[in-house]
This record gives structure tokens, C-alpha cells and sequence, in this order.
């Protein structure tokens, strides 16, 4: 039963990040975006129900589960700003707690491949939170986007030649 779980934890969480990948870069529409995030969102359920089943097998490793439930709160938080749009900057709201929740999503594959060194416990949420910020301020207007990779979806005004120059 263990190993089961954990197969099943594991493909959930492979599968999750590759839709929260996709819904990342995807354009923020109706189509991919929607589609890899309700793929994510599935995920994000069934990773935290895996985890917990995989508790009482690991009982001194119980505070995964408060990990688990608060990426679970951040992403079912974000999925019902996304269907409901109840306040207004709801997508500034959206786009931090889901990319919260692939932080979550990143850590453990990060401490998994560097043998659980302390640098991979930090280094997601190091590198992810300035991404969080910059994109929550790209959204409200606040900053203009400087990087295409972080946004390909946007296309770059085109120069257009003075009249007269």
C-alpha cells in the first residue's frame, strides 16, 4: 500500500508541475491556461490526499502534512478567484497564490535531487518568490514587463519609423 501511495504521489506531483508549467506560460485565456490549470488544480487535491495517506508510514515527517494543507489552501483559493472573480485585482490575487503553489510544487523535487540539502529547502522560494512579485506587479500595471521568457505571450510594440526622421 505504501509504495502504491507513493507511486501515485509522485506521478501526481510530476504531472501537476508539467500543467503548472504549461499554464505558466501558456496565454491567460480561455484554451491551454484553463485546461493545464484545472490539471493542476486535480493535482494539487490529489497530492495533499496522498500525502496524507502517507503520514501514519512516516509519523516524525507529520509536519508535511501542514505543508500540504497549505498548498492546498492556496490552491483552491486560487482556482476559486479564477472562477468566480469575486473582488476586483482578483487576478493579482490568482496569479500569487497559484504561483505560491508551484513553489510548493518545485521544493520537494529540488530537496529529492540534491539528497535533502538545506540550500534546496530555500532556494525555490528564493528564486520564485522575486518572480511572484515581478509578474503580481506586471499585473497591476505597475511595472512594464522587461523579459519575454517570462512572458512569451507578449509581443513587444513594434518601432515604427518617425514620420519625417
Amino acid at each position: 500500500m505504501h509504495t502504491f501511495l507513493l507511486v501515485l504521489h509522485i506521478a501526481a506531483g510530476t504531472v501537476g508541475l508539467a500543467a503548472a508549467l504549461t499554464a505558466l506560460t501558456a496565454r491567460k485565456r480561455r484554451g491551454p491556461h484553463t485546461v493545464a490549470g484545472r490539471v493542476f488544480g486535480a493535482t494539487v487535491v490529489a497530492v495533499a490526499v496522498t500525502t496524507y495517506a502517507l503520514l501514519p508510514f512516516a509519523p516524525a515527517m507529520w509536519w508535511l502534512g501542514i505543508i500540504a494543507t497549505a498548498t492546498l489552501a492556496a490552491g483552491a483559493a486560487g482556482v476559486y478567484l479564477a472562477w468566480r472573480r469575486p473582488v476586483c485585482g482578483w487576478y493579482r490575487a490568482h496569479l500569487v497564490l497559484m504561483m505560491s503553489t508551484v513553489i510548493a510544487y518545485a521544493t520537494p523535487v529540488a530537496v529529492q535531487f540534491s539528497d535533502g540539502a538545506v540550500l534546496a529547502w530555500v532556494l525555490p522560494t528564493l528564486v520564485g518568490s522575486p518572480l511572484v512579485v515581478y509578474r503580481s506587479m506586471v499585473a497591476a500595471g505597475t511595472v512594464r514587463p522587461r523579459h519575454r521568457a517570462l512572458m512569451p505571450w507578449r509581443r513587444s510594440p513594434e518601432r515604427r519609423p518617425v514620420a519625417g526622421a
